[in-house]
């Protein structure tokens, strides 16, 4: 009689699985084109025996059915993080290649006119400028071209630096997402923790939450670990985004006191993102995410000609005697070799911040051509043994206004005149020490902007715009010719553009001159847009069969469920069949004994 009842136990867990397992069936059924739903699947193990030892002490078990362990989803979560990794590393190419095309938009056309046709119009200003330096037009006619030079390598960096400054509103944007997106985890996981402590299954809110972390992923890197309550847990950049049910947030900091980019920050204080460096590779996974893909476009400051470093020449170290100095030179060239580190990890990771200082070395190599002509500095020993800079008297020109005025530039900058009238000692051949009125040159120091001729303080020289006939134009008293006008020597400065100026990037072997430069710089950029693109377009493949071997494990199948619809309906008939067959043979038994 007892193994009789054992039996309907039997049976009636049966009935359960099989419902249970209709139940599941019919629920992936009904969502199978709902975005994020993943197939669930009852879990079924045997019930509890009933062990008794027969005469020979051999063990019998009786079985008492079956159980339902729990109703599971069907994840695989190796491919949910490569899925995650490959997604956020598409957003960030994708980040990188759309700033490339915005700035060759901005690089190929300003307000009509290429920048490149400015250049032109200040090289064809300054050839006849050198075939008639007597003439007023020619010399009102080039500082009009280089003042027209001026303000439109101004208005093409500005567009830069406002593009550049715009992205503020984007990172805003997505710090706010994505701690939008972690409040939502963090509210899921309640939910997730309340349903299964009772033993209910809560896979459709662990669904939300899986598509959450996907979306997530497309903007930070992250992992995360699952506890035994079925909250999760989501690490980020060395710290916990999420610990179950406590959120840390994120907000935004300028770069430093003066500058007007901003950078996400913890809100409980310090950087989000560990590394300063801009720099990004697959291997150390730095390329995953679209706020580090802004980031990097971005760069993190505006960037000048003296960012890019130029490699020294054993000729800047020999002596006049043509020694050179050995241990100078090499620790020029270790000192370039740690430039170029610096580079690579700033300006030259930033697309953005790579143009900039580009455009600024092309406009800066120009100004320095033209006033190293019109106002040429030699080095000076002093008596101490220091060297300075100062105006080469002998070999400036003079413009052909009544004071006869020496060595005017024609660019200046804002705040810091060309040469400080000064007296120094100098040391003569005999040994002698003679005091000397000099014009010294007011050197470019790299950490004083104000002091630099990059495009942000360049001007038209003051003197000039107030009276062109103090351009140089004539030999001076000094000279053999003087009072000549100078056209051979006025008719290298155009030529001097067909010089080469540099690379576009430390290290290049690729150099180019004025003329170059620009064109280079746009094919540059275009190319390396091309790469994007097609790192873009591997990604989108590479995301694309991740996501169809996801689907492969988690997607619901209309057929196969179909399928298990109607295996699990014949497994609940078995089990009533069972019942019912288990239920006579109990009334036949109670019959029998009752007759």
């Amino acid at each position: 009689m007892a193994n009789l009842m054992t039996s309907f136990n039997a049976g009636v867990s049966g009935l359960r699985s099989a419902q249970a397992s209709l139940n599941a069936t019919s629920h992936n059924l009904a969502n199978a084109q709902t975005q994020g739903y993943v197939r669930q699947q009852v879990v079924i193990t045997d019930s509890f025996y009933h062990n008794t030892y027969g005469v020979s002490d051999n063990l019998l078990q009786v079985g008492t059915g079956t159980s339902i362990v729990k109703t599971r989803q069907i994840r695989n979560t190796f491919l949910d993080a490569q899925y995650r990794i490959q997604a956020g590393r598409q957003s960030f190419y994708s980040i990188n290649r759309q700033t490339a095309l915005e700035i060759e938009d901005l690089l190929g056309e300003l307000t009509g006119e290429e920048f490149s046709a400015s250049i032109g119009q200040l090289k064809t200003a300054l050839s006849d400028y050198a075939a008639r330096p007597d003439l007023v037009v020619n010399k009102e006619e080039l500082a009009s071209m280089a003042g027209l030079f001026i303000e439109r390598a101004q208005a093409l960096q500005n567009q830069l630096t406002t593009y550049q400054t715009s992205l503020n509103q984007e990172i805003k944007e997505q710090v706010n997402t994505i701690n939008d997106i972690v409040t939502e985890i963090r509210d899921l996981n309640k939910k997730i923790q309340k349903y299964e402590a009772t033993g209910e299954s809560a896979n459709d809110y662990r669904d939300k939450r899986n598509e959450l972390l996907d979306e997530l992923g497309t903007y930070i890197n992250f992992e995360t670990k699952e506890e035994i309550d079925g909250t999760i847990m989501i690490y980020a950049e060395g710290n916990y985004l999420l610990d179950g049910a406590n959120q840390y947030f994120l907000g935004v900091e300028y770069e430093s006191a003066t500058s007007k980019l901003l950078k996400p920050v913890w809100k409980s204080g310090g950087d989000f993102f560990r590394s300063d460096s801009l720099a990004f590779s697959s291997e150390k996974k730095t390329d995953i995410g679209s706020l580090k893909g802004i980031l990097t476009a971005r760069g993190n400051d505006t960037a000048k000609y003296s960012d890019m470093p130029v490699k020294p020449s054993e000729d800047d170290f020999r002596n006049e005697d043509g020694v050179l100095d050995t241990k100078a030179y090499i620790s020029a060239v270790n000192q370039y070799s740690d430039d170029v580190a610096a580079y690579n990890d700033t300006v030259g990771a930033s697309i953005v911040m790579k143009v900039q200082a580009q455009l600024d070395m092309l406009v800066h190599s120009v100004v320095t051509l033209v006033n190293d002509a019109f106002s040429p500095t030699k080095e000076l020993k002093l008596a101490d043994g220091s060297t300075i800079r100062v105006l080469d008297e002998e070999k400036s020109l003079i413009g052909d206004d009544e004071f006869e005025t020496k060595g005017t530039e024609l660019f200046s900058r804002r705040n810091c005149e060309r040469y400080t009238k000064t007296t120094v000692s100098v040391r003569l051949e005999d040994g002698s020490v003679e005091n000397r009125e000099v014009y010294q040159y007011n050197e470019e120091d790299p950490s004083d902007v104000y002091s630099l001729y990059t495009i942000s303080q360049l001007v038209i020289n003051p003197t000039v715009l107030k009276d062109a006939s103090t351009l140089p134009s004539k030999h001076n008293n000094e000279s053999d010719k003087h009072g000549s006008y100078a056209y051979d020597e006025l008719g290298l400065i155009p030529e001097s553009f067909h010089n080469k100026i540099g690379s576009l990037t430390p290290g290049s072997l690729t150099t180019y001159n004025v003329d170059d430069y620009y064109v280079g710089l746009v094919s540059e950029l275009g190319v390396q847009g091309n790469i994007w693109n097609g790192i873009v377009e591997n990604q989108e493949i590479t995301v694309g069969t991740l996501e169809n071997e996801r689907q492969n494990v988690m997607g619901v199948s209309s057929e196969e469920e179909l399928s298990d619809l109607i295996k699990f309906q014949r497994c609940y008939d078995a089990s009533s069949r069972y019942i019912t067959t288990v239920s006579e043979m109990l009334e036949y038994i109670i019959e029998r004994l009752g007759g």
